[in-house]
């Protein structure tokens, strides 16, 4: 008996799931596109029954770049967290402050216990390359002269804010 060779297991970057989508619809040829990409029938209809939900998650991303790194549209496990600390980010560049890669994982470590987050979340070096990623964020530093802010605004604004977003978040699960 002739020995089968299997296929490699191949994992595609959510770009090239949409590739495949287009030219589903389209109407393509289901072997032609299984040859160029090097993939079975089974990963066809996966795609096929995923079309909605990658078109629906390269619409919100922050960044076009998203859909050529990612392979799989499992979201953040803190989205909450993520959603608040970016607004803080963008209230403080606003305002003209230089924020150090290291502060911003110090607010984060001090967001996440304000909401509760759990003790158990790291915010490593690896952690914030993949923020800045997520929200194309080139530089956290900002040269030149910082804006005057009003600091104690701010700290009222994001306790205000996090209270809001807790509230909302446990009224939409009960």
């Amino acid at each position: 008996m002739p020995k089968v060779e299997k296929r490699k297991r191949l994992v595609l970057k959510l770009k090239q799931k949409l590739n495949i989508s287009r030219r589903l619809e389209k109407g393509e040829n289901r072997k032609l596109i299984m040859q160029d990409f090097g993939i079975g029938s089974s990963t066809i209809y996966d795609i096929k029954g995923q079309a909605k939900q990658l078109r629906a998650f390269v619409k919100v991303t922050d960044t076009p770049k998203a859909a050529e790194h990612r392979h799989t549209l499992q979201q953040k496990r803190v989205i909450t967290l993520d959603k608040v600390l970016y607004e803080w980010f963008c209230l403080k560049r606003s305002e003209g402050a230089a924020i150090s890669g290291p502060r911003l994982q110090e607010n984060t470590k001090e967001f996440a216990t304000k909401m509760s987050i759990g003790e158990s979340c790291t915010f490593s070096d690896g952690w914030l390359h993949r923020f800045k990623n997520r929200h194309g964020i080139r530089r956290l530093d900002l040269s030149g002269e910082a804006k005057s802010a009003d600091l104690p605004s701010a700290e009222e604004f994001i306790d205000r804010y996090v209270c809001i977003t807790l509230t909302r978040e446990q009224g939409n699960h009960v």
